[in-house]
């Protein structure tokens, strides 16, 4: 990685360097050390840009909460970039970068690479460590990897891929190898891929045809395309906003304008004091955050606990039971049931493209929280997966890309935009997401 330039999400900590996470508390804080993914990736000589932008907190599908302003895709600057790891997306779509890390907590290094038509890739939970990543929700982060190319992202994984002591969840996994055929003509024969029967009412048209045209290659190539039923996927998003909520009520305290945050108004052992520094720090966050904070404080009192929090837990361990009887790989933590159905499943990260900013201020779209309904689920799991443009052949919309990298932006229709194709794997098997990966990668270099 000698030479490369790896943009770096604004939540992880470079030393010397801010680490703002788009807010307003954080303002002027400059990091004390660096993360260890930070590290690792400048022991093998990465150029870290750091503090790039994103939704305030990591809390946002759009790109468009942050302290600094909204980040624009640079395919179609009318649209959002996607979030919360907006800035490190568009940096690596317009070439600012080669790489990025970013973090993903429900979709939010997927969600906007599929809107930026670039690689994302959010590992098994626990394969990279969290050491100097400030936190949202702790047992759903996860540092995420956006790039250009497989191949570059599967570099970026080997490096980060160690255990660290300093982070009580990360993971000592084995790698799994690949699992391609010898095949020239059919380097899939003998994988059976995913398709669950849930979504394809969620899909707008043209990420279903997308979808269609996906499926349809991968058994061109000898895959076996086999239809799976995941159960209680309707009540996955409910379970991951509670969880989430919960979480990043506790981890946000922090920021009262004595210990953390701003500092703006003295702080003497003065009672009245006190207070007033807590309420100024309080609203500095911005709106979505102070929502958030507020609806997980609800769900973790005591006349709420049992109704909200403590189901959503139950939901998620449904999830990844569900997950767990259909993939063929057991789940090397909680094994459980298995009908071994598939190697993988196959899913778009989102059910449209990139919203135009336009639609979203005014109100057209009901909820960006629905955006994550094709990601949360993987998150509540646990679960490695990676997305990778799948574009329209017909109308170029990989070489419009290239274009729109050297600053040559257009308005494109919904045709002309990127749709990202979601390859998950079961828990732990992360490597084998890379090999299939490469052979759909491979598809628009022989379209074009």
């Amino acid at each position: 990685m000698q030479g490369w330039k790896a943009g770096v999400k604004a939540n992880i900590c470079v030393k010397g360097k801010a680490a703002t996470c788009a807010s307003r508390v954080l303002q002027g804080y400059a990091a004390p050390y660096s993360a260890t993914v930070a590290q690792l990736l400048e022991r093998q000589g990465a150029d870290l840009v750091a503090n790039l932008d994103m939704d305030e907190f990591g809390m946002g599908s759009y790109g468009i909460h942050s302290s600094s302003g909204d980040t624009v895709n640079p395919i179609d600057r009318r649209r959002v970039a996607g979030g919360s790891s907006s800035g490190c997306a568009a940096a690596v779509a317009d070439g600012s970068v080669r790489v990025a890390i970013g973090t993903d907590t429900g979709g939010s290094v997927r969600l906007p690479a599929s809107y930026c038509g670039i690689i994302g890739f959010k590992p098994t939970y626990g394969r990279f460590s969290r050491w100097g990543v400030i936190s949202y929700a702790s047992s759903l982060d996860t540092v995420g990897i956006l790039s250009r190319s497989v191949d570059d992202c599967e570099k970026v994984y080997d490096v980060l891929n160690v255990r660290d002591p300093k982070d009580p969840t990360s993971l000592k996994l084995p790698n799994s190898s690949s699992v391609l055929s010898k095949s020239a003509d059919s380097p899939l024969n003998g994988l059976s891929i995913g398709v669950p029967s849930h979504i394809s009412p969620l899909l707008s048209q043209t990420v279903l045809e997308r979808y269609s045209d996906a499926l349809y290659h991968l058994e061109s190539l000898g895959a076996t395309i086999k239809p799976v039923s995941l159960d209680h996927m309707e009540h996955a998003l409910g379970s991951y906003y509670t969880i989430a909520c919960a979480e990043a009520s506790s981890n946000l305290a922090r920021y009262d304008g004595i210990r953390y945050g701003s500092q703006a108004l003295s702080t003497t052992a003065d009672e009245n004091n006190t207070a007033n520094a807590i309420e100024h720090a309080r609203f500095l966050f911005g709106d979505v955050v102070q929502r958030r904070i507020m609806l997980g404080s609800f769900v973790l009192g005591s006349s709420a606990y049992s109704s909200y929090f403590a189901q959503s837990q139950k939901i998620r361990r449904l999830v990844q039971q569900s997950y767990n009887a259909v993939f063929k790989d057991s789940h090397p933590i909680t094994p459980s049931a298995s009908q071994q159905l598939v190697d993988f499943i196959l899913t778009p990260a989102s059910a449209t493209t990139a919203p135009l900013k336009s639609t979203v201020e005014a109100g057209e779209i009901e909820d960006e929280c629905n955006d994550d309904v094709l990601t949360v689920p993987i998150s509540l799991a646990g679960l490695p997966a990676i997305v990778l443009p799948w574009n329209n052949v017909n109308s170029s919309a990989a070489s419009q890309a290239a274009e729109s990298f050297s600053g040559g932006a257009t308005c494109k229709t919904d045709e002309d935009m990127p749709v990202g194709m979601q390859l998950v794997a079961q828990f732990g098997h992360d490597a084998k997401l890379f090999s299939v990966a490469k052979v759909m990668e491979s598809r628009k270099f022989q379209s074009q």
